[in-house]
């Protein structure tokens, strides 16, 4: 899969439980890989800033100057989801105020199974 498929493909988010256009949480579920919770009050975060990761690994740049391997475990996943062609399902699991975006982004992460959580910097196993 080309970079900009999954770029096409991450601007129409599954909606059925929530909107990008309101601060929430969003769930990446990474065909071979697992599960990633995060949250977001701006959709560049959910629709930009992960293809931008992802691209920066694909032509070998570095994260940051001051930390060039300092990847999380989700954009290593997401790159080798991408490289190998395999399906990624970004969908808004609720929209919550602004001062409960942390308390809600810890219970989704509590749900996902240990084994399956790529939050963290974690690196790739």
């Amino acid at each position: 899969r080309r970079v900009q498929d999954v770029m096409m493909f991450w601007s129409v988010p599954d909606e059925t439980k929530g909107s990008i256009a309101a601060p929430g949480i969003y769930r990446f579920t990474i065909e071979g890989e697992g599960i990633y919770v995060g949250r977001y009050t701006r959709s560049s975060r959910v629709l930009k800033e992960y293809v931008r990761n992802v691209e920066k690994q694909k032509s070998r740049r570095p994260y940051r100057p001051q930390d060039p391997n300092g990847f999380r475990f989700v954009h290593v996943a997401l790159f080798r989801a991408v490289e190998d062609g395999r399906n990624i399902h970004l969908d808004i699991v609720e929209n919550v105020p602004v001062e409960r975006l942390n308390e809600r982004e810890r219970y989704w992460i509590e749900q996902i199974p240990i084994e399956q959580r790529l939050n963290g910097r974690r690196r790739p196993r």
